[in-house]
């Protein structure tokens, strides 16, 4: 009977998250198919309609990816070079951090060559969404740091440090549960439902990791994640 009345409340959340920016998309082409605007105005809000319709999208890809994390046997695992993933991870979020003007600090060489067994699109997921979170809840102009670690001689710590806005300590561990945001973060409309770092954090647990935050509020936030990784031979 708990799980589902945890089930129905999931669903009325997401129903209700999804809502708002489909409305959004119906009013705006509304509006230009009723004739109210000219021809550049009208242009404008089917543009915003689009990136409305991108939000909803962003909303259904974590949707469906926690649900595939459900079986394990679609977790396919393969050697896995952890700094080539970061490396992929930069390269699709450049276009974020050029337009905010974030200065990025990449220390490359810290990661050297350590392997893992991972699955290649869940662990791209994994550092798509904690860098995203440091641009998105950055200052223009701010700066991000990421750099490896040994955290012992069988496992790699990855550190994403940023200067943004940060978590209060009342909230650092709450951050991780399905549906949750922050109180700063709720702010910032971009189509979150709260299943970010619950999906990141179930995707590191079931790759044998971990995942940890530090936070000041204003001053920023810092997530480790850990790995065991594998001895270059095999």
């Amino acid at each position: 009977m708990k799980k589902l009345a945890q089930t129905q409340e999931y669903l009325a959340t997401v129903a209700h998250e999804i809502k708002a920016p489909l409305s959004a998309i119906i009013n705006l082409l509304d509006v230009v198919d009723k004739g109210y605007v000219d021809h550049k105005k009208g242009m404008e809000l089917v543009g915003r309609a689009k990136q409305k319709a991108e939000v909803v999208i962003r909303m259904l890809d974590d949707i469906l990816d926690y649900t595939l994390l459900e079986d394990k046997s679609l977790m396919k695992r393969e050697k896995l070079d952890i700094f080539q993933v970061i490396q992929e991870s930069v390269s699709i979020m450049w276009p974020y951090i050029e337009a905010k003007k974030i200065r990025l600090e990449h220390d490359q060489e810290s990661c050297g060559k350590r392997y893992v067994s991972g699955n290649y699109t869940f662990l791209l997921r994994v550092f798509n969404n904690l860098i995203m979170n440091a641009i998105k809840y950055n200052r223009p102009g701010g700066s991000i740091h990421i750099h490896c670690q040994p955290a012992d001689p069988e496992r790699i710590t990855i550190k994403i440090q940023d200067t943004g806005i940060g978590i209060s300590p009342d909230e650092l561990e709450s951050v991780f549960q399905i549906f949750v945001r922050g109180k700063e973060a709720r702010k910032n409309i971009d189509g979150s439902i709260g299943l970010g770092l619950s999906l990141v954090r179930k995707i590191i647990e079931d790759h044998n990791g971990t995942i940890d935050l530090e936070s000041e509020l204003g001053r920023g936030t810092t997530v480790s994640v850990t790995f065991p990784f594998l001895l270059r031979e095999k």
